[in-house]
């Protein structure tokens, strides 16, 4: 019997997460059961319970692969001369929200659920306590490079700021999907001329 390999075992696990993402899109997390997400993919129930026990773990799946390409935008981001204002990462983030989740309701009610299912209330700590550390360090190295700031003030900047932009991201995934007449575009706009520079 040849051996599978690594790269074929995330292959399959990125397939049955897309799957679950389209699923989640059409009919919403919470009508959303593991039989749609198995019709879906088109792979049988033993392939996907062989990665994924229950739709709890397929989401923290499916969060953690978003999340960490998420922190290498930011870890990007970093490395470029002049650096994105703070606030313009915020629109880094919509952007990729957008592009992998598509509409940011399933966010919303994935957060609904956080507050009776511990392992997605995990998720949701894991995943604010991950972005907020990566902006940290953005944002302080922002500061030290855009400002001079030396580092003990750039990180305590850092820390001041960062809930703000992390409540841009959240703010525009609860009014994109609550408020008939949100304008993505001016919000974004508007977080990059008034948010702290």
């Amino acid at each position: 019997m040849p051996k599978v390999t690594e790269e074929y075992r995330a292959a399959r696990r990125d397939e049955i997460a897309d799957a679950a993402l389209r699923a989640f899109r059409r009919t919403g997390f919470q009508a959303t059961s593991m039989a749609d997400i198995i019709a879906e993919s088109g792979l049988s129930a033993g392939a996907i319970y062989g990665h994924y026990p229950s739709k709890s773990a397929l989401v923290v799946g499916v969060a953690s692969r978003i999340v960490g390409a998420r922190l290498g935008d930011i870890e990007a981001l970093a490395s470029t001369t002049p650096m994105t204002p703070p606030p313009g990462v915020v629109r880094v983030l919509v952007d990729a929200i957008r592009r992998e989740v598509g509409d940011p309701a399933v966010l919303l009610q994935l957060w609904g659920e956080a507050v009776t299912d511990p392992d997605i209330a995990d998720l949701a700590v894991g995943t604010v306590d991950r972005l907020a550390a990566a902006l940290r360090g953005y944002v302080s190295l922002w500061h030290q490079r855009t400002h001079g700031a030396l580092p003990d003030e750039a990180d305590a900047l850092g820390t001041e700021q960062v809930p703000l932009l992390l409540a841009a991201v959240q703010g525009y995934v609860i009014q994109s999907t609550v408020a008939r007449d949100f304008d993505g575009e001016a919000y974004l706009a508007a977080v990059e001329r008034y948010l702290p520079r």
